[in-house]
């Protein structure tokens, strides 16, 4: 697994693509942690799960770590493109309701924009 990471209207952009399982967890949140304490940057964060199908339980507890961590930094945290297995873990996990959920990069982008959107 990588993650692509991109910035568009000040909101931080990552697709993991490939799974987010064992190791892959640990190195999804190095480079999501690389990202917010970048001290330049000052953004909310949109995953875009597009390419990315299957998740462990180790997954799952780095996105809840990582929720945390960007919710302690007055930032917003969406997601885009989830699939039907990573939904049901989102479920199951009860993670769906700690992420807005948008149904496109376009309208996640314009409710994260720094200054803008639901806060």
């Amino acid at each position: 697994m990588h993650v692509d990471v991109r910035s568009r209207d000040g909101v931080i952009i990552l697709k993991p693509v490939g799974d987010i399982i064992g190791s892959a967890s640990h190195d999804l949140r190095l480079m999501v942690n690389d990202q917010l304490h970048d001290p330049s940057k000052y953004a909310n964060v949109l995953f875009d799960f597009g390419d990315c199908s299957r998740i462990d339980s180790v997954g799952i507890g780095v996105l809840a770590g990582l929720h945390v961590s960007i919710l302690r930094k007055n930032r917003k945290i969406g997601v885009i493109n989830v699939g039907n297995n990573i939904k049901n873990i989102f479920l199951m996990a009860r993670l769906i309701t700690m992420f807005d959920h948008f149904n496109t990069e376009s309208e996640a982008i314009v409710n994260l924009r720094v200054g803008e959107g639901k806060k």
